[in-house]
């Protein structure tokens, strides 16, 4: 039983975002108890019952098999144990986490303002009412509406779905044959993070790859909490170039952009999450930063992927702790104190087929770079088959460094050693998961 004394918040997981047991516990550093609503549509809950029962967050442990079922779970749970907050971390349970607070009268956006951030057709549309600044566009869900599309947005064009995370179909198509391809490819897609919205954008491609002497893409991420509306603008992300087309390839806290440039890349991003109505949490917005000027890519009501751990590594900052506060309608009480440099590199896969023909142990790696190391992750183990069609990345991992310069250093060095060799593939061969 929840001890009274202590708020109650809920966290509602199992697809992706933030891991159960590191939300759970960042939450308990609030002073708070913490039940979990944990859907098990992706994954079995054993592994979450074993850890619930040994963290003992002060809650209870909720199992359930989709999200409908999930919002009627927490409906439920609150009227046993009221709940004072409801927080996640994963980008395919946000509209079911603004259900809930909206179902209980707890903070939160509201949940038209959700959809409005999962949907990059809707944003778009929103923005250019707004007059936020975006790449000129088109949304089409069928091959009969491409020839206007491509008229209003010309060739080369950037494709991507509406709905989606990790760039997970975005392509920059040359030709109305390439633009079909990839529909139809569009269409047959059964990935995690394409969830069902029939529309598509084609879009003007903006230089984002980044000069070829430079170790940093054209365009960035401004790292948000809100309350009530109020956004604090925590700090502006820098990307790694692109050299895989449309494949990202890291993040790098703080950025090493003057402070101007910052402040101007801040102000779009506000204007386009006021235009969207996020009132509550965690926002990551991506900026387009050419030519000196800032233009929206998206939106998302959620940190980006590493962020949270990037901030506890370079400036000691609990963002996964202060998203919760701010689903408590509680101000961030810290701001991030920011004493070195943190690089979360992501290793792209080529296009084409391959198979993992070596890799170093990833224990010989870890313990090389031991002081300067947070975390190293492959995606796939020697002998295994790989390509697009699962994931983007053979691994990824970040390290921590004094300046700009040495973390960028470190990252060659700690790739250099992981020493991740392919061998090409027939396009026939079929592939293999991923390692979760």
């Amino acid at each position: 039983m929840t001890d009274r004394t202590f708020p109650h918040v809920l966290l509602l997981a199992g697809a992706g975002g933030h891991a159960p047991q590191e939300a759970l516990t960042s939450i308990r550093t609030l002073g708070a108890n913490a039940s979990l609503v944990y859907i098990d549509a992706w994954a079995s809950a054993d592994a979450v019952r074993t850890m619930f029962d040994a963290l003992q967050p002060g809650g209870e442990l909720v199992v359930v098999h989709d999200l409908d079922e999930a919002v009627e779970a927490a409906v439920a749970l609150h009227g046993r144990q009221p709940i004072a907050g409801v927080v996640t971390y994963s980008e395919l349970l946000l509209l079911p986490h603004a259900q809930i607070a909206s179902r209980l009268s707890l903070p939160g956006s509201p949940p038209e303002a959700v959809a409005i951030a999962q949907s990059k057709a809707r944003q778009r549309e929103v923005f250019a009412r707004c007059g936020v600044a975006t790449p000129r566009f088109a949304i089409f869900d069928d091959a009969t509406q491409l020839d206007a599309a491509i008229a209003h947005v010309g060739l080369p064009a950037v494709f991507k779905p509406s709905l989606g995370a990790g760039s997970v179909g975005v392509q920059r198509v040359h030709t109305r044959a390439q633009a079909e391809a990839a529909l139809c490819a569009f269409v047959a897609e059964r990935s995690v993070f394409l969830q069902p919205d029939p529309h598509v954008l084609l879009e003007e491609p903006l230089a984002l790859e980044g000069d070829p002497g430079s170790p940093f893409a054209d365009y960035v991420s401004v790292e948000s909490l809100l309350v009530d509306g109020q956004a604090q603008h925590l700090t502006v992300t820098d990307r790694g170039r692109l050299t895989h087309g449309y494949v990202e390839e890291g993040l790098v806290m703080p950025s090493r952009l003057d402070a101007l440039a910052q402040a101007r890349i801040v102000e779009e991003a506000d204007k386009a999450i006021r235009a969207i109505g996020l009132t509550h949490g965690a926002v990551h917005t991506e900026v387009a930063w050419v030519g000196g000027e800032a233009k929206i890519i998206e939106v998302n009501a959620r940190a980006g992927g590493p962020v949270p751990s990037m901030f506890k590594a370079c400036a000691g900052y609990n963002y996964a702790a202060e998203i919760a506060r701010s689903y408590l309608g509680e101000r961030s009480i810290a701001a991030p104190a920011f004493g070195r440099i943190a690089w979360h590199r992501f290793v792209p896969i080529p296009e084409g087929q391959w198979r993992i023909a070596s890799m170093t142990p990833v224990d010989q790696v870890k313990q090389r770079f031991a002081s300067s190391i947070v975390y190293l992750s492959p995606r796939f183990k020697v002998g295994q088959t790989v390509s697009r069609a699962l994931t983007l990345h053979l691994a990824s991992f970040l390290v921590t460094a004094p300046t700009h310069e040495a973390a960028l250093a470190l990252v060659a060095e700690v790739e250099a050693a992981l020493a991740i060799r392919l061998e090409p593939l027939p396009d026939t061969q079929p592939c293999v998961e991923a390692v979760a």
